[in-house]
């Protein structure tokens, strides 16, 4: 419960740029500003993050490793819940000009260090207290956190619309209404923190294990680089996909299918609904094949039928709000449900000495290459229409996933209190 809490926290906090400041962000940009390069400047905010994340991954998935889960949990949590708060304050550029779009990206950079130590403890210490018949549903549900957070942030940003509806940059939602959002991701942090630091217990297994000197170390050149460099690539795979999709999507839907700030709202909610069912599938759909084939055969599903309907919900062929709406969901169903197996997995591939710093650099560290996706789709879209981009990327990522999967072994059946290892 701990660490779905903490991921619950985290995933607010992530998704705040793509929700609740969709609508708000000519608050921080100058005026007359290209369709094209603002939507480049909402992709940067969302990506200054995932940038982060990597580094926060490599500095605390050690010291969880060498220090405990629990202490790191806290520290990240807090860290992250101050960076949310700063940025509900921030004025915009009609105060400060280009600054206030600078310090969004560096406060945002700030943000994803700490949300990236969050991961590589909380997340190793639920799996630590799982058995090893429920890791896949324990995947799945934590995975869900993501959805849940999702659901939350448009449950009220579609209540503060009501109250300050978004237009132009005098617009009572893009002065003041974003911020509201901010301040619960917050709030959400500070709650975490205070009834977390009686209850949230550290890993016995953690505690009996022993502890590497040099966990980092361990995981990128001794015997667990072969897991490392599997899992990097398998993930590198699923964030192109995944992290692109929950973003290009709503931004699609905004800006090439018009769809107003409400109802942009409605269709990502109910997206997130749909997907917690999925991502709970999953899990426990790979708990009774074996993680190995559900993630190989995924792979091949998003490279046919991720960019099949992607293409459909891009190329015109659908009208109307309703039909628009309906296909962004099953788009992003196909393509992201099979996240709900990613924590399990890469959890699974490393020994309990090392496992934090493993989950570290084999699930954050990914993230660098995906990062820079807005920079692939205008490179792209020099070469096809703008709109079909994503697709060769979604090619790509489906592609690596089942690459990562096949060169990996099969790990459902592990029990990490017999071993302490991961399987090999």
């Amino acid at each position: 419960m701990g660490a779905y809490q903490g991921l619950l926290v985290d995933f607010i906090d992530l998704y705040l740029p793509v929700i609740a400041l969709g609508p708000a962000t000519i608050y921080f940009q100058p005026p007359g500003l290209s369709p094209a390069t603002s939507t480049t400047l909402y992709f940067v905010i969302f990506a200054a993050t995932l940038l982060g994340r990597p580094l926060g991954a490599l500095v605390f998935g050690s010291l969880a490793d060498r220090a405990g889960r629990r202490r790191i949990t806290m520290i990240s949590v807090a860290g992250f819940s101050a960076c949310t708060l700063a940025i509900g304050l921030l004025p915009g550029y009609d105060s400060i000009g280009i600054w206030s779009l600078a310090l969004l990206i560096a406060l945002r950079f700030i943000d994803g260090i700490f949300l990236g130590a969050e991961y590589t403890a909380a997340v190793p210490l639920a799996y630590e207290y799982c058995s090893k018949e429920k890791r896949g549903l324990v995947g799945g549900i934590l995975a869900g956190a993501y959805c849940a957070a999702f659901i939350l942030l448009s449950l009220l940003t579609l209540l503060v619309l009501r109250i300050a509806p978004a237009g132009g940059t005098d617009s009572s939602y893009v002065q003041w209404g974003w911020r509201i959002a901010f301040f619960f991701g917050a709030a959400c942090g500070a709650a975490f923190l205070v009834y977390r630091r009686k209850h949230l217990p550290e890993s016995d297994l953690w505690e009996k294990s022993s502890k590497a000197k040099a966990p980092l170390r361990e995981v990128v050149f001794g015997r667990e680089r072969a897991s490392f460099w599997q899992v990097f690539i398998l993930m590198t795979g699923l964030w192109i996909t995944s992290s692109m999709t929950a973003s290009v999507v709503p931004d699609m839907l905004k800006s090439y299918h018009k769809l107003d700030a409400t109802t942009l709202t409605w269709t990502l909610l109910i997206t997130n609904i749909l997907l917690y069912a999925g991502f709970i599938g999953a899990g426990v759909a790979s708990q009774r094949v074996g993680r190995r084939p559900f993630l190989a055969v995924m792979g091949g599903v998003i490279v046919v039928a991720g960019s099949a309907s992607y293409y459909v919900f891009m190329d015109g062929v659908i009208h109307g709000v309703l039909a628009v709406a309906a296909m962004s969901v099953v788009v992003q169903l196909v393509i992201s449900s099979v996240f709900g197996v990613a924590t399990c997995y890469v959890n699974e591939r490393f020994g309990t000495s090392v496992r934090s710093s493993g989950f570290a650099m084999g699930y954050s560290f990914s993230l660098i290459i995906p990062s820079f996706y807005s920079f692939y789709l205008l490179g792209l879209a020099d070469v096809m229409p703008a709109r079909f981009a994503p697709i060769p990327l979604l090619i790509l990522g489906g592609a690596l996933v089942t690459i990562g999967a096949l060169w990996g072994p099969e790990t459902r059946d592990l029990d990490f209190r017999v071993s302490g290892q991961a399987a090999h």
